[in-house]
């Protein structure tokens, strides 16, 4: 028997069906792409002591502030990123001076004595930054992450061990040190058991893992959350990692020098965030930070207010 011909209309209609049904199906799989987790590079955000820290920080006005702070701090940010992975340094650490300070380099407590983005107390600034009545390296964003790293370094050197590192950034080595001697379970976790450091410390690990983890993982939590920073910044930023450096040998005024250097007073306070009155101190060698492109600027400019400092 011959088979009957198909009516077009018919097959018009089901081709058309079969096109739409195809685009469905695509636009499923997209709505239904898996985000895989990314494990952060210091374990331990799995914890049951962790699961706290990590709900509140999911949280909608959580989640906003963290977003601000991320946002604001991206020039900063950009050279933590910098330097962890020149020292070789777990990533997820661009993420702890949020928990320290909000990524703000003048941050001090309600009357406590710490300052800065990496909160350096005065008694544990030593080797690695100045403090005295003109400078207060502390303040710098820079400095104060190179010294940070340092001292988080020698941390896991002496310890072997990324909690325990972070437990001695937050109540000194020796604390952390003479905990372990109580106890034949060294690891951080078996200290807060048994509470053989301070609150604080016991809360500041978990803390931290749960806030780089949020920040990490945004996407595989559902957050509307800003976590990226731009690796290719735009060079005319003055705050981002490349700097030009002039040395000083006395006193000169960063109104003054700005002024002569036209350029914005803001900018150039903000390079140099250490200097406490607003001027280098005077009868000692410092080293001024500069935007990229302007130390002969700056020397041009130096070499004429010292003259005619000299002159009067």
């Amino acid at each position: 028997m011959k088979p009957k011909a198909l009516n077009p209309k018919l097959l018009c209609a089901f081709l058309v069906l079969l096109f739409c049904f195809e685009i469905s199906s695509e636009e499923v799989q997209k709505t239904q792409k898996v985000v895989s987790y990314k494990p952060l590079d210091i374990e331990g955000s799995e914890r049951n002591e962790v699961l706290p820290y990590r709900e509140k920080y999911q949280k909608l006005h959580e989640v906003k502030w963290l977003s601000n702070v991320l946002d604001e701090a991206e020039s900063y940010r950009l050279y933590v990123r910098k330097r962890l992975k020149e020292e070789n340094m777990p990533s997820c650490l661009e993420y702890l001076p949020i928990i320290e300070s909000s990524y703000k380099p003048t941050a001090k407590p309600t009357g406590g004595k710490s300052m800065g983005i990496w909160q350096f107390m005065p008694n544990s600034v030593a080797p690695y930054l100045v403090l005295n009545e003109w400078v207060d390296e502390r303040r710098d964003p820079w400095k104060s992450t190179d010294a940070a790293l340092a001292k988080l370094k020698s941390n896991y050197e002496q310890f072997g061990d990324w909690p325990l590192a972070l437990a001695a950034y937050n109540c000194g080595a020796g604390a952390v040190s003479r905990a372990l001697q109580k106890t034949t379970e060294k690891t951080y976790w078996s200290l807060c058991e048994k509470k053989l450091i301070p609150q604080h410390a016991i809360r500041y690990v978990p803390n931290f893992l749960a806030a780089a983890d949020t920040i990490q993982n945004a996407e595989y939590y559902e957050l509307d959350l800003i976590s990226k920073v731009n690796d290719s910044p735009n060079k005319d930023n003055p705050y981002f990692a490349s700097f030009d450096y002039v040395t000083v040998n006395d006193s000169i005024s960063l109104a003054r020098l700005a002024a002569e250097m036209r350029l914005d007073y803001n900018t150039l306070e903000r390079l140099n965030l250490s200097l406490l009155k607003g001027e280098t101190p005077p009868n000692t060698e410092y080293t001024l930070r500069l935007p990229l492109g302007m130390k002969r600027s700056a020397e041009d400019a130096i070499y004429c207010i010292l003259k005619e400092k000299n002159y009067r």
